[in-house]
């Protein structure tokens, strides 16, 4: 058999966690030379004495490989492999991420100040058929998107689309606004002086929508189990309603993790999508 120049030296499992022998190989053909059945200084080290003209060993941080090299082949230059390299570098960076982490989270950018979701509620609920009401702060905010944002937008001759775009609106809503003739009609008519089949269950269903749960089957499947005898149809039509007039707001951004950025800080460029160069830059 004849001995590499330059010889690599890696553990490999033969039963992860448990059991680990030795591989070799020439660095420069890339082809394995001999299997080891363990990883013991002296049995690395015999090897390098029955096979000199090993110049180069490559291999990782390991202190036994090291010193099985400098009992072995003493003269042999030792070197890490570019994997290895990169593996250092990448744990590096990943301890600098870790020391750094409490900065990761992006800063809360302060948005439009909204009414509590029970005062939203409160506020769509009490109105009389008819008769929309002429001050409180939902009818303030729909009379304020129908008239200063969605009809001025339609008479500069913008399409729904745009209008959705540029408010930051659903299209459904501006379609409902651009429909409208006044803002009262989206005041009521089809929130209030009907009745139905859910009426008995609204009361539990703004409880629940205030604290958060805005899932139609699982609001459904909650009615049920309080003797709602109506279909599940019936439900989410109302929680869409709820949904258009009382968004609730995007939940806040997750801040990168430790394995995101430090994957960010070590891929090629070129491999990073637009969304990740840009939290990168951030």
């Amino acid at each position: 058999m004849h001995t590499p120049r330059v010889l690599g030296v890696a553990e490999f499992a033969l039963r992860k966690g448990h059991n680990h022998g030795t591989i070799l190989v020439g660095i420069e053909t890339c082809t394995p030379v001999d299997l080891l059945p363990d990883r013991e200084i002296s049995r690395v080290a015999q090897w390098l004495t029955d096979h000199p003209g090993v110049e180069v060993i490559c291999r990782d941080r390991s202190a036994a490989y090291a010193e099985a090299g400098r009992l072995g082949a003493p003269d042999a230059v030792h070197v890490a492999d570019r994997w290895h390299i990169w593996k250092n570098l990448v744990e590096a960076v990943e301890k600098t991420v870790i020391q750094h982490r409490a900065l990761l989270r992006e800063p809360e950018e302060p948005g439009p100040v909204r009414p509590a979701p029970a005062e939203q509620i409160t506020d769509l609920a009490s109105r009389s058929a008819g008769e929309p009401r002429q001050s409180g702060r939902l009818s303030d905010r729909v009379r304020e998107q129908h008239a200063a944002a969605v009809h001025a937008l339609l008479d500069e001759g913008l399409g729904l689309r745009p209008i959705a775009r540029r408010l930051g609106l659903a299209r459904n809503i501006v379609r409902r606004h651009a429909h409208a003739a006044t803002a009262d009609e989206l005041l009521v008519g089809r929130w209030t002086g009907r009745s139905s089949i859910l009426d008995p269950y609204k009361p539990y269903l703004h409880q629940r929508w205030t604290e958060g749960c805005t899932v139609a089957r699982r609001l459904f499947e909650e009615l049920r189990e309080r003797g709602y005898p109506g279909g599940e149809s019936v439900v989410k039509k109302y929680v869409q309603r709820l949904r258009e007039a009382l968004p609730h707001d995007d939940p806040p951004r997750k801040a990168p993790s430790v394995r995101d950025v430090t994957g960010w800080l070590t891929r090629c460029p070129d491999r990073l999508d637009d969304d990740q160069e840009q939290q990168l830059k951030t």
